[in-house]
């Protein structure tokens, strides 16, 4: 199959639709029927490309599905993938005429309508999360998917240069990827192939090239190859007839025991031209033998005649050191099984696939077999673990591009095996980490995750896994995740869950920082947040905000504050406004007296306006002295103050008045307060110290001369005199 089943048909028909259901053993094929009639009427006078009706693509999809073994109704929705999208045909008619089962297939094949808010990227991202989740569902909406994609692959030469770059990238990047995660090879290489032709079509012709010119060199060497192996797997010679010569000695000579695992088959498969490429960058050396194109494959009766058939093989050639497999002890992902060796033979080195019936029928139709055996309910096909995988993070993912990059990520990655302290397998990516693993088994043990022991040695969480490595997760009390880790883990799941968790810290942190400072702005009001919140009234004011709808809750609330969205004050005026500007200046002047300001500090040089030089100075500055406040005669402020304590404003000082408090002369019990730092010398620069200017030589003589003046007291030494009551 995997040399014939890459070829279009020539001519798609229904007729040749059926007969490939009849040999596959379907005899009712009137759903068949009924659904290609109902696809001649959604795609009549609807053309392709290259010209062609339209319907003889959902034909060549069907056949596709018909040629892998697929029941009816994969093929039903084949046949119908493309009416809904096409025409106006809708799920809810495909219910009603087919069912369920094959509306929830074409469904999950079609992709979203076209949304305008979406770029390009994110509808990509977007219906393909779609196809994932009804893939998750029925394995089948892939497999139609993939034979969909196959053959547009196919025709894309009839599509313009931009689109045909863009769809073989998407196909080479993610659909490749996933028909060898489900094991359907012969699909993978083709899909690969057309992809790399149309991607890199000079590349292509020079691979291309080179493989004639190794066949046309060699071309016997097929031949003699199934010759060498297909005597080694002849049955015994009998008691009567005479055992072929050999230079071994009879005891240690090695036969097949037909009658014991039955009899072994043996053909040979080529490389495609964009393996032979691969094969070439991951050597870093050039393909130069023939024997670098081909493949042997020994197909056995049985799990017990693989292990046979390779002892036969390495007894009787010579093992090359290093190139030994087993496959068939540790899977991969897609669930294939095979013993991978190669020998030499006679100078020739050949590469051998030894696999059992049924592990072949997997390694050529991959999730399909397992599938047909599945159908009593067994639902095997849902234990694969990268299917597994994608579905347990990628609701996690918003990013559209973030999401397909993890998608490749997981898609292209290679594997290692690896085993808890238990025994369990588990498979990674190469490359992986501690981290990966830790949070492969639990999220509680990634999170916690400080050191690992590997094979009885502690290592760093920067170690990358080896194959075979059995490890062993040290965790502490405390989560120990750090944004590191992100650089350092391979999985997506892995790096999913170190994203959530970091975006939760991060929350909680604004969350905190906005609290605060919305309790700080309403406690300047006179108010306590808590009581706000014991009422209820922050939930009952969010509409008033206009934040977004994810926002629109308390936490949500003290998120936005601390980052910045909304100010404390919009959302203080919401829940206390103030009443009105005398009040609220009154409220503020007491509050500065008395040393409970809002900011952090209340001296005058951080509260007031700084004074100028003289004959500058605005009314109403307040100037300082020893950190303590004075107010002008003429400051409102000064004035309100004043009136509340029942003085008149005579107490104040007038504009042009000193700045200095007495430091003698003071009235019984005043003390100045010689901690204070001596007061700024406002507006004094060095060209200003000279005689009669502030700060200048003869200034000292001014001050001390003022010093006994009535009225300049500071507040607190004014309170002391007995000049001010205290309030």
């Amino acid at each position: 199959m995997s040399e014939t089943a890459c070829e279009r048909p020539s001519e798609p028909s229904v007729t040749t639709l059926l007969a490939e259901l009849r040999d596959h053993g379907v005899t009712d094929t009137s759903a068949v029927e009924k659904a290609f009639a109902l696809a001649e009427k959604c795609h009549a006078g609807q053309v392709r490309k290259s010209g062609e009706p339209y319907l003889t693509h959902p034909l060549r999809v069907a056949e596709t599905i018909a040629r892998l073994g697929l029941d009816t109704s994969s093929v039903v929705a084949a046949l119908l993938h493309d009416a809904v999208e096409d025409s106006d045909l809708s799920v809810f008619d495909l219910t009603e005429q087919f069912g369920g089962e094959i509306a929830g297939i074409v469904d999950g094949v079609t992709k979203l309508g076209k949304v305008p808010y979406l770029s390009r990227q994110e509808q990509q991202a977007e219906s393909f999360r779609k196809m994932l989740l009804a893939m998750s569902q029925d394995i089948r909406v892939l497999l139609v998917k993939l034979a969909d994609r196959l053959d547009n692959m196919r025709t894309l030469e009839h599509m313009p240069g931009d689109k045909r770059q863009r769809i073989a990238r998407e196909t080479m990047e993610i659909y490749a990827p996933l028909a060898n995660r489900l094991g359907i090879q012969w699909i993978r290489t083709e899909l690969q192939d057309l992809s790399f032709r149309y991607l890199e079509p000079a590349i292509y012709d020079g691979v291309q090239s080179k493989i004639d010119g190794l066949f046309a060199g060699a071309p016997e060497f097929v031949a003699r190859g199934l010759a060498e192996l297909q005597a080694a797997f002849l049955p015994p010679a009998g008691p009567t007839t005479a055992p072929a010569p050999s230079d071994q000695p009879e005891d240690e000579r090695v036969e097949w025991p037909e009658g014991l695992f039955g009899r072994a088959s043996v053909r040979a498969s080529v490389r495609r031209p964009y393996q032979v490429y691969r094969l070439s960058e991951e050597q870093d050396e050039g393909v130069d033998q023939v024997s670098d194109l081909v493949t042997f494959h020994i197909i056995t009766r049985d799990r017990a005649g693989c292990y046979a058939a390779l002892g036969v093989v390495h007894g009787r050639f010579t093992p090359v050191p290093g190139r030994f497999r087993d496959y068939i002890a540790l899977p991969r992902q897609n669930h294939y099984q095979a013993l991978h060796t190669a020998v030499m033979a006679h100078g020739v080195r050949l590469t051998l696939q030894i696999r059992s019936e049924s592990m072949d029928d997997v390694a050529e139709k991959g999730i399909v077999s397992e599938w047909r055996r599945d159908r009593a309910g067994s639902k095997g096909w849902q234990n694969l673990t990268w299917l597994k995988s994608l579905m347990d993070w990628q609701g996690e993912v918003s990013d559209p591009h973030e999401f397909i990059a993890a998608v490749k990520a997981d898609l292209f990655a290679d594997e290692v095996f690896v085993f808890t302290p238990q025994g369990d397998i588990h498979t990674f990516p190469r490359g992986a980490t501690p981290i990966d693993f830790a949070f492969a088994i639990h999220t509680d043990l990634g999170n916690h995750c400080s050191a690992a022991r590997i094979n009885g040695h502690m290592v760093p969480l920067r170690y990358q896994l080896r194959q075979g490595d059995t490890i062993e997760i040290i965790t502490t009390p405390n989560p120990a995740v750090r944004k590191e880790w992100l650089k350092m883990c391979q999985t997506s799941r892995a790096q999913a869950r170190i994203k959530q968790y970091l975006r939760q810290q991060e929350r909680g942190r604004l969350r905190a920082l906005g609290r605060s400072l919305l309790d700080t702005e309403l406690a300047g009001r006179g108010r306590k947040l808590s009581d706000f919140e014991a009422q209820g009234q922050i939930a009952s004011r969010i509409a008033d905000l206009d934040l977004p709808k994810d926002l629109r809750s308390e936490d949500g609330l003290y998120e936005a504050l601390g980052a910045g969205q909304v100010t404390p004050a919009v959302v203080a005026d919401a829940l206390a406004p103030v009443a009105d500007e005398e009040d609220n200046l009154f409220k503020r002047v007491l509050r500065r007296m008395s040393g409970k300001s809002r900011g952090p500090s209340c001296r005058a040089s951080a509260a007031w306006p700084r004074a100028r030089r003289p004959g500058l100075a605005a009314a109403g500055h307040a100037r300082a002295h020893r950190g303590r406040h004075q107010r002008r005669a003429d400051d409102p402020a000064g004035a309100v103050l004043l009136a509340a304590a029942g003085r008149s404003a005579d107490r104040l000082l007038r504009p042009g008045q000193g700045h200095r408090g007495p430091r003698r002369g003071l009235s019984r019990g005043a003390r100045p307060d010689r901690r204070a730092p001596p007061p700024p010398r406002l507006g004094v620069g060095p060209g200003d110290r000279r005689a009669g200017h502030p700060g200048g030589p003869h200034d000292r003589h001014r001050r001390s001369a003022r010093r006994d003046e009535p009225g300049l007291l500071a507040p607190r030494d004014q309170h002391q005199a007995g000049q001010l009551p205290r309030l």
